[in-house]
């Protein structure tokens, strides 16, 4: 049985403990690759009625980029977003925001009960590489 003292105690170790609690945040993912499977990417998103990005790694050629830190490729950052349901866009620049380092262009139409997404990615000058998509 709880008596004052010791329901106080809780309380205030309840209390204490909040600032240490994040919220939990639901993602889905989109992952895709070229036809040889030489080039992928990988985009995370997190939950709500419009497609938020919260980080884009990719890979074309020799090349890798992520928005994550600490993992392994060249830094980026997400220029913008843009998803309308049909095409999906995301630009991707250096950290100061001065170099467009890729965009990734994908149409999205859906089929079955599955969403279908192809479209391409293109780093910089080079010339775009077709991919397909699975995800949300």
């Amino acid at each position: 049985m709880f008596n004052r003292l010791s329901l106080s105690k809780c309380l205030v170790a309840a209390m204490l403990a909040l600032p240490f609690i994040s919220p939990a945040q639901a993602t889905g993912s989109i992952t895709c690759n070229d036809m040889k499977f030489d080039s992928s990417v990988e985009i995370v998103l997190g939950a709500g009625p419009v497609s938020n990005v919260i980080s884009v790694s990719l890979s074309v050629g020799d090349r890798d980029l992520t928005t994550i830190p600490g993992l392994p490729g060249e830094p980026a950052a997400i220029a913008q977003s843009f998803d309308d349901g049909e095409l999906f866009r995301i630009d991707l620049v250096d950290d100061q925001a001065t170099r467009l380092l890729a965009e990734i262009r994908l149409l999205r139409a859906d089929h079955d009960s599955l969403p279908l997404q192809i479209g391409y990615v293109r780093l910089g000058d080079e010339p775009p590489v077709g991919i397909s998509c699975v995800g949300p």
